[in-house]
């Protein structure tokens, strides 16, 4: 059974388009997204072309809206209750399309708009917009915690987030209901490792548009708000080790969702490098006194590379730290504290975490 190391851009070589077109592709589904949720025209009617039309389906029939009466049904300055963000984008020559989520709380539906952009004078421009929607409530959301490192070591060991401890609780979230963001350390594009594409649930997210593009556009610390947030997650691959633990962004972030929101905060295998250096307002370290694991010192095959063991780390930190035998699965859930071992306890550690999320939001109603 192999794996792969693979630098997620390279999934993107096919397609034909520029950095800045789909900058400016983004900018315009922007000007949709934020334009219809704050009453804004000017970037409503940025957004679309001015011959654009709207296309439904309704009682069996195709039905265009022209783009100029559906901008006449938004007041300016007026906020709406519609909470969005791009799913994909695809890029061809001077053609492109992009899906978008339009989720409306009060009315417990999620909009996906399929538009099609075409660039005309150097701007891009929706002309075409259709739309489905689904019954949807919304639980919350769930905050990965990602690498930029790509290698390590005299020879430049190639590494990455590890592929499974990424896809694995993000189809167990997004099926419990949850919705999931990324952030890493620089923000953007990051390595991925130890892809298998034997395995049917790997296979299908390599080619999933949604997930491939926020991977390639993870957010930075300073663009994330705390609040979004019921619990954020340290996906692990040694890469965790280098890039993440030194963050103070990324440890503020945690240490707000842990005692602000009193949110979860989880890690599977070397993710848990990310906690060691997290402290909470009183200035002590978040795993003192905690329940916690993480890939073992006995597991740990390349620690002559790596900046710390992170078991010993974590018990210099004053953690309880329990693991079982070497591969073994091994979950530790202390309050609002879950971590995994290894590969091997993703699917229980998935179980604990929605079990958690959902335990807190009935708490809530």
């Amino acid at each position: 059974m192999k794996t792969i190391i693979i630098a997620l851009g390279l999934i993107f070589t096919l397609t034909s388009y520029s950095q800045t077109d789909e900058e400016k592709v983004k900018a315009t589904l922007m000007d949709y997204i934020e334009g219809t949720a704050n009453g804004e025209i000017n970037r409503i009617k940025r957004a679309f072309h001015k011959d654009a039309n709207l296309y439904s389906i309704a009682d069996d029939s195709l039905r265009a809206l022209p783009s100029k009466k559906y901008i006449g049904y938004f007041k300016q300055g007026k906020k709406n209750e519609r909470l969005g963000h791009i799913e994909s984008i695809d890029i061809r020559n001077n053609a492109a399309v992009g899906i978008v989520k339009i989720d409306m709380p009060s009315r417990k539906r999620r909009y996906t708009d399929y538009m099609l952009l075409l660039k005309t004078e150097g701007n891009w421009k929706i002309v075409h917009k259709s739309y489905t929607w689904e019954s949807y409530e919304r639980k919350g959301k769930v905050l990965f915690v990602v690498s930029n490192a790509s290698s390590y070591g005299e020879n430049n060991k190639r590494t990455g987030t590890h592929y499974e401890e990424l896809v694995q609780p993000y189809d167990a979230l997004q099926n419990a209901g949850y919705e999931v963001d990324f952030v890493s350390p620089k923000g953007g594009e990051i390595p991925v490792a130890y892809i298998n594409l034997q395995n049917k649930l790997q296979l299908h997210y390599f080619y999933d548009a949604a997930l491939q593009y926020k991977l390639k556009h993870t957010l930075k610390p300073n663009q994330v708000n705390s609040k979004d947030y019921q619990a954020i997650y340290y996906c692990g691959g040694s890469a965790a080790v280098f890039d993440v633990p030194n963050n103070k962004g990324i440890q503020n972030i945690t240490q707000q969702i842990y005692e602000n929101q009193n949110g979860v905060v989880s890690s599977i295998c070397h993710g848990a490098a990310g906690l060691v250096n997290v402290k909470l307002n009183n200035g002590t370290f978040l795993v003192k006194g905690k329940r916690v694991n993480s890939f073992t010192n006995e597991e740990e095959g390349n620690g002559k590379h790596l900046p710390f063991l992170i078991e010993t780390k974590l018990k210099e930190r004053g953690a309880v730290f329990k693991s079982s035998g070497k591969w073994k699965s091994h979950v530790e859930v202390d309050g609002n504290l879950i971590t995994g071992q290894n590969p091997s306890s993703l699917e229980v550690f998935s179980e604990e975490l929605i079990k958690r999320l959902n335990s807190l939001n009935a708490n809530e109603n």
